[in-house]
């Protein structure tokens, strides 16, 4: 039987290295987003975006901060999430809906783009902590949210 201390720790940690991941994707500080994943880490986010179904995490990040361009803001709401730990290695399935405002008030015609994600992970314990081994993104759906038009905080995403 585990050390249920260390268990908890453990999922604290897998929790605090995936809210990471979407934070950091919503602040668009890349590095950090990287530093999510082992280095060379192959992914999959071929639902998500086209692109292939095993390519490394540093270049799909680099591709997401390229295509992210196009929103002033994202916001990515973490619903469900489940972790199973296994020694020093664990599995983790999160349920995501992306928000997304576009930068052009021309493209966004009073629609916001909403999506619901799932991302299925393994997690390893590393020296730097807890980071995603392999990492299969899918969307589970997609709709428009109709609304008025966005209003901003100062200073945040400016």
């Amino acid at each position: 039987m585990s050390d249920p201390v260390t268990e908890l720790h453990d999922r604290f940690a897998i929790h605090d290295v995936t809210m990471q991941y979407w934070m950091n994707v919503d602040r668009r500080d890349w590095p950090m987003v990287k530093a999510c994943f082992v280095p060379g880490t192959l992914v999959d986010y071929s639902a998500l975006m086209p692109i292939g179904s095993a390519v490394p995490a540093e270049d799909v990040v680099d591709r997401i901060a390229e295509a992210i361009e196009i929103y002033a803001v994202t916001v990515h709401n973490v619903g469900n999430h489940e972790v199973h730990l296994a020694g020093d290695e664990a599995t983790s399935e999160a349920c995501i809906v992306a928000h997304h405002v576009y930068r052009d008030p021309q493209r966004q015609v009073g629609r916001l783009p909403v999506a619901g994600l799932r991302y299925r992970d393994v997690l390893v314990r590393s020296e730097a902590g807890w980071r995603i081994r392999d990492r299969v993104a899918t969307t589970d759906w997609r709709a428009w949210w109709d609304s008025r038009d966005p209003t901003y905080v100062a200073g945040v995403h400016q």
